[in-house]
């Protein structure tokens, strides 16, 4: 056997190669078997939509310490996160999604933005109220992490010209909501952020280079924040 510790905020093409590496099983193996395996028997996989995203299970893959055996079959592997998952998302949680008028799959995908765009523990609250607003006031969300994704995360793997289909679901730029579904894999801080954000009127941020977040209500707010950040916008 083996142990893997798969921390937070690793996509599931970073999750993969890890196991590769450390001899559980074959990349291509988890990817096929990650797409094509029936996995409806795990409520929150069951309750995903069908809607077009790059990866099926990006998003349900939950970071923590595990055990494999060496050459395991990838169908048992890629189930050992989903039982972990099962157990971090608690009724409470799923109850919670559901009262804020969200799906659990809606609060994943806004808690995957958070890892990505919060490296401060403490503003991962506040980055998540800017989500939410933007969401509630028709905004765009505008946000790279997406963007990012796609190039980084996807395209590598599955091919360019494959993948630009997918540009039109994650660019947040482009389109107004969420992305397709989840762009990584969160931890704990992150789930709780988006089912527990702050209570304020923030509509934007940016972050400097020592890593200080600045927000902001309105749009000249934010840009008095960016020449603050020394950031052009």
């Amino acid at each position: 056997s083996v142990r893997v510790t798969i921390t937070e905020g690793m996509t599931l093409t970073q999750i993969f190669k890890k196991l590769e590496a450390n001899g559980v099983c074959s990349f291509d193996d988890l990817m096929k078997t990650a797409e094509s395996y029936d996995y409806s028997y795990y409520p929150l996989i069951a309750a995903r939509p069908s809607n077009t995203r790059a990866f099926k299970l990006e998003g349900y893959l939950f970071p923590n310490t595990y055990d494999f055996y060496k050459n395991e079959k990838p169908q048992d592997a890629i189930g050992r996160f989903l039982r972990v998952g099962e157990k971090y998302i608690t009724s409470q949680d799923r109850a919670k999604a559901r009262a804020m008028g969200y799906s659990m799959d809606q609060i994943l995908t806004v808690a995957s933005i958070i890892e990505k765009e919060g490296a401060n523990p403490n503003e991962v609250r506040k980055i998540a109220a800017v989500i939410y607003n933007r969401l509630e006031a028709g905004m765009q969300l505008q946000m790279d992490s997406g963007i990012y994704y796609i190039e980084r995360s996807v395209k590598p793997y599955i091919g360019e010209e494959q993948a630009d289909k997918y540009d039109e679901f994650y660019n947040t730029y482009d389109r107004k909501g969420l992305p397709a579904g989840p762009i990584t894999n969160s931890g704990i801080e992150a789930i709780n952020a988006a089912l527990n954000p702050a209570d304020t009127e923030y509509y934007f941020f940016v972050t400097d280079n020592d890593g200080n977040y600045y927000f902001a209500k309105t749009y000249r707010e934010h840009l008095e924040n960016c020449k603050t950040a020394g950031v052009g916008q």
